[in-house]
């Protein structure tokens, strides 16, 4: 049996389809109202998949009743969960002490740092006077962030001591870092380990100022670094370099960031041990010849994988780059058509979809409304695509703003 722990955002992906020897021994621990998908031979749901206990009761119940050989999760939510209860399974994978360090934004950064990597300057945050005390040690602009958080979720960015006055309330009600504002090209890089072997390490970069560019509105994406640029190395190197100073297992996948600056310095911005999220499985399909999801269930779970025929397309494979439209506040009046020559294009939303003022500051920057994949084995080509198919999707779009711009 595989224990498979689905947050909502997870729900509905064919688990069943990937692991197909696995059907109808599948359990899973899922949120009330959310579709978990065929073929599971029991499902427990949780009102609030928030609710860490919760979770973990629901899936300790499954667990004594149908004594898994796996447990896996997608989920950056799920990281610890999963690791936690493997540690009580007697299971392989990621365990809770290596969990911590991808999850805690201080322990990561402090065992990158012990490591040689270079990371931002960066302090705790209890109160705002731990901001202010920072930003008078660390001139200029700093970034405050929770320090288990994702997907840009509660992140500012403050130009003066006085802003973080506003942000007492954040700051005491849930634990926070503070780090110095690297000013710097966002990269990623998806990596995959498999029983100590490297398997495909994939280095992107975010156009404009990645994950942060959703906070304007702007449409923004990501794409491969073309292999001949000497930093693509780089990043692939220092990935390898972060996951063994996160005292990571033998198999293992993560999603790093790093900030690539004008003199040439990779430095950390923060590394998740999941598969990235938003569209990045849908353009890594293109490089990898499989979803790394679906590879990546069968690797967690133990099942046979054609490993080689991951490298050998990994080695072959065209540039890849995926483009988004962020959610904007209002109500959607028209939809756009599809760009000529795009993979995957996905919509998202429909003509009347609200995005209230609540609604909106609840948004993560993995939430687009409309998202696709260009390919091209021209390098040049393929950002010159990316850009014009980006400008005729966000032009396809309409939007109703003034009752959303009168509420806030």
């Amino acid at each position: 049996m595989i224990l498979v722990l689905i947050s909502p955002r997870a729900a509905g992906l064919p688990f069943a389809q990937w692991l197909p020897e696995m059907r109808g021994r599948l359990v899973a621990v899922c949120a009330e109202g959310s579709d978990p998908g065929e073929g599971f031979a029991e499902i427990v749901t949780v009102t609030d998949y928030h609710d860490d206990n919760a979770v973990l009761a629901a899936a300790r119940e499954l667990a004594g009743r149908h004594r898994p050989t796996a447990v896996f999760a997608l989920a950056e939510v799920d990281v610890e969960r999963a690791a936690g209860l493997r540690g009580e399974l007697g299971l392989p994978g990621l365990e809770t002490a290596t969990a911590g360090a991808y999850r805690d934004k201080i322990l990561m950064k402090e065992l990158a740092q012990a490591a040689g990597l270079l990371v931002p300057a960066f302090a705790p945050v209890r109160g705002p006077a731990d901001i202010v005390d920072f930003m008078a040690e660390n001139p200029g602009r700093v970034v405050v962030k929770p320090r288990c958080g994702s997907g840009s979720t509660g992140v500012y960015v403050l130009d003066s001591p006085a802003q973080a006055a506003g942000l007492a309330d954040i700051v005491t009600a849930t634990p926070y870092e503070v780090e110095e504002f690297v000013d710097g090209a966002v990269h990623h890089v998806d990596a995959f380990r498999v029983a100590g072997d490297p398997l495909a390490a994939i280095a992107s970069r975010y156009t404009g100022q990645g994950c942060l560019e959703h906070w304007t509105d702007a449409p923004f994406g990501s794409r491969t670094v073309d292999p001949t640029d000497p930093v693509c190395a780089r990043l692939v190197d220092e990935t390898w370099r972060l996951v063994d100073a996160l005292g990571s297992p033998l198999t293992v996948c993560v999603h790093a960031e790093f900030f690539v600056t004008a003199g040439g310095d990779i430095v950390l911005c923060e590394v998740a041990a999941r598969i990235g999220g938003g569209p990045i499985p849908t353009m890594l399909r293109h490089v990898l010849g499989i979803d790394p999801r679906h590879l990546w269930a069968r690797v967690e779970c133990g099942l046979p994988t054609d490993l080689d025929a991951v490298r050998d397309r990994v080695a072959t494979a065209p540039h890849a780059a995926f483009y988004g439209v962020p959610p904007r506040r209002g109500r959607v009046l028209r939809l756009p058509d599809a760009p000529r020559g795009v993979h995957d294009f996905t919509l998202n939303t429909h003509i009347g979809d609200d995005w209230t003022p609540a609604r909106y500051n609840e948004r993560k920057s993995a939430d687009f409304l409309a998202y696709w994949v260009v390919t091209d084995p021209d390098f040049t080509a393929l950002g010159d695509r990316l850009i014009a198919t980006g400008e005729q999707v966000s032009a396809g779009f309409d939007w109703d703003r003034a009752e959303s711009e009168g509420a806030a």
